[in-house]
């Protein structure tokens, strides 16, 4: 009674409701707890018995396929007599009785099958996807084949299973264009093909020859280089060798066909505009100074004779000389005990220039290089920029000395 006063005071205009209010209370905590029991109650009638249930693994013939179970016989719609998973895995608690099986599998049309479970036993049964084969070669041989990206192998190449319908294959060889493949395959069939990758026969020489040939980022040997095999089509190779700048080449290559590049390494060195060399380090005339400027008249950047007159020597050091370039001009004489060659003086906007150009001991040997030096003959070559020279009298000309010279052929 003294809990129901401290509830419902005397005097409250609520006291008189205090039965109906705890009754109702009471009635509610009632309806609550049998929930939970039964809930729980359900709980515990859900967990499969497994001398009760069966269980069932189904196999196949293509990887990661899954697998749906519908029973066909269920005496109450309440049975839980379906389950689904990955083939290979069990499907666990599924009532006795007979099930309708679904396989399906990305790429590959739906197959079915049918099962019988028993209670207490694990029932594993064979449902395959319906399928058909390819034998594929290529010329050349070696392609990796692949299919939505997926590496499949290389040729020659066996494919026991695939699904029937359109097949659409890519076969790849590193450097060359990706070629397209497309068949039908049949279930219970063979398909067959070839595909024949464009390609041609390349040579590739160059002189002096032990240049690597580079295509992309492939080495593919070195020259002089014969490839039985190369993709056709337009591009360029790369020529690298010691003490050469890369040469780019270009190559057209057909199908079937033969493409040769016979070049000098030599021809990838800059070439040597004398006149725009001496626009780049002259020195105008003053004539307020008295004597030339010290820079460049001492240390590294002094020339030979000791004449300072209009070329900045210290700009003409660091920016050109002991540079290799390729320079092509008229032969004025060749003096072959030296192995030195003159050629005819030019004048340029500023002064008039002479070249010098000393052979390497090598070129010196050679009868047919020594045959093209006669006078008022072109002649082409690359060697290493030794000297600029300015002359003791204005009136002479201002010469560049060539060293360890090698020739180019003519119009290189």
């Amino acid at each position: 009674m003294a809990v129901y006063d401290t509830l419902f005071p005397p005097g409250s205009s609520h006291r008189r409701y205090g039965p109906l209010i705890l009754g109702g209370a009471l009635l509610f905590l009632l309806l609550l707890g049998k929930c939970a029991f039964s809930s729980s109650d359900d709980g515990r009638r859900r967990i499969p018995d497994p001398a009760k249930t069966g269980r069932l693994v189904v196999k196949s013939n293509v990887a990661g396929a899954t697998v749906s179970a519908e029973q066909l016989d269920a005496r109450n719609p309440r049975d839980e007599g379906h389950g689904s998973g990955s083939v290979d895995q069990a499907l666990s608690g599924l009532p006795p009785g007979r099930y309708a099986l679904t396989l399906r599998a990305e790429g590959w049309p739906n197959t079915t099958g049918e099962a019988t479970l028993e209670a207490g036993r694990t029932t594993e049964l064979t449902v395959n996807f319906k399928s058909g084969s390819l034998h594929l070669t290529s010329d050349p041989e070696g392609a990796t084949v692949r299919q939505r990206g997926t590496a499949l192998g290389r040729t020659p190449l066996h494919l026991p299973h695939l699904p029937p319908g359109e097949c659409e294959l890519q076969l790849e060889i590193p450097g060359w264009p990706v070629a397209s493949f497309k068949t039908v395959i049949t279930a219970g069939g063979e398909a067959t093909g070839n595909v024949r990758l464009p390609h041609g026969r390349l040579v590739v020489t160059s002189v002096p020859a032990g240049a690597a040939v580079v295509s992309g980022k492939r080495t593919l040997g070195q020259t002089p280089l014969t490839l039985e095999r190369f993709p056709a089509g337009s591009g360029k190779l790369s020529l690298q060798a010691k003490d050469f700048p890369p040469l780019e080449v270009p190559i057209v290559l057909e199908d079937q066909g033969e493409a040769k590049i016979d070049t000098e390494l030599g021809t990838a060195f800059p070439l040597l505009d004398p006149a725009a060399l001496l626009q780049a380090v002259w020195v105008p005339d003053n004539p307020n100074r008295g004597a030339p400027t010290i820079d460049g008249v001492t240390g590294p950047f002094q020339p030979r004779n000791g004449i300072v007159r209009n070329l900045h020597r210290k700009r003409l050091y660091e920016g050109w000389l002991r540079k290799t370039y390729r320079y092509r001009a008229v032969v004025k004489s060749y003096n072959r005990t030296s192995g030195e060659i003159e050629f005819v003086e030019q004048q340029s906007d500023l002064a008039k220039y002479r070249v010098v150009a000393f052979l390497s001991a090598e070129a010196r040997n050679h009868p047919e290089i020594t045959a093209r030096l006669v006078k008022d003959a072109t002649f082409t070559f690359y060697g290493r920029l030794s000297a600029a020279e300015e002359a003791r009298w204005v009136a002479r000309v201002i010469q560049f000395e060539f060293t360890g010279v090698e020739p180019l052929r003519d119009g290189s």
